[in-house]
């Protein structure tokens, strides 16, 4: 199976669901998570692994997580395990774009692709980051450093409120493309946003840089 999605933290979720409907025991599944592209060593530990029983269970699985892609190299070894995989073992590849393998790849595997799901405000959230933004640009640091401490209380809090506060941004931006200023400002949302979701930042400090960049 080949997951595509742009969200890795949505992907998991979904292959983790994906694998206890198939009644598969944790034990049996094989998370293989890389920090950097997969190679042919990678592969080569992962052929080992599939060839294993399962442990509990009658079938396992073996997940690849290669959001940072997988070399041209390791693909074609890779090919090998998908053609000729054991009947227990399920593999499933995540992968941001399914146009990052080998047609050979792709043309083995059953596609699931998940879409991101498009954010829309309501009145009420939207006059809100209106709000937000009106003060962040009349008002002073202390102002800022408090929007920061309202809002660093939960990292998944956090998340949502950027999320939304990019849709908002990028509607004023279709708005009026030359505000440079709403501009700046939504680049280093978006980073800020990519650091609290996959690092272990301190999420208020994080909050304060970016307001106070505004």
């Amino acid at each position: 199976f080949l997951i595509t999605a742009k969200d890795k933290n949505k992907a998991s979720s979904y292959i983790n669901g994906f694998l206890k409907g198939k009644e598969i025991y944790p034990i049996d599944i094989d998370k293989q998570i890389y920090e950097k592209a997969v190679g042919i060593g990678d592969v080569r530990d992962i052929q080992k692994k599939i060839m294993l029983k399962p442990f509990r269970g009658k079938t396992k699985a073996v997940v690849i997580e290669a959001y940072e892609g997988i070399t041209t190299e390791a693909q074609n070894a890779l090919l090998k395990v998908l053609e000729e995989p054991p009947i227990n073992t399920i593999i499933v590849v995540s992968i941001p774009k399914k146009e990052l393998l080998l047609p050979t790849i792709i043309s083995r595997c059953k596609i699931i692709e998940l879409k991101e799901e498009s954010q829309t405000l309501s009145k009420d959230e939207a006059t809100q980051f209106l709000s937000v933004l009106t003060s962040l640009s009349e008002k002073g640091i202390g102002y800022r450093l408090k929007l920061a401490q309202d809002i660093a209380k939960d990292r998944d809090e956090i998340i949502v409120w950027l999320e939304k506060m990019a849709v908002h941004l990028r509607g004023k931006l279709i708005e009026n493309p030359e505000n440079t200023q709403y501009l700046n400002f939504l680049k280093s949302l978006q980073k800020t946003y990519k650091i609290i979701k996959s690092t272990n930042v301190n999420q208020r400090i994080a909050l304060e840089n970016l307001f106070l960049s505004f």
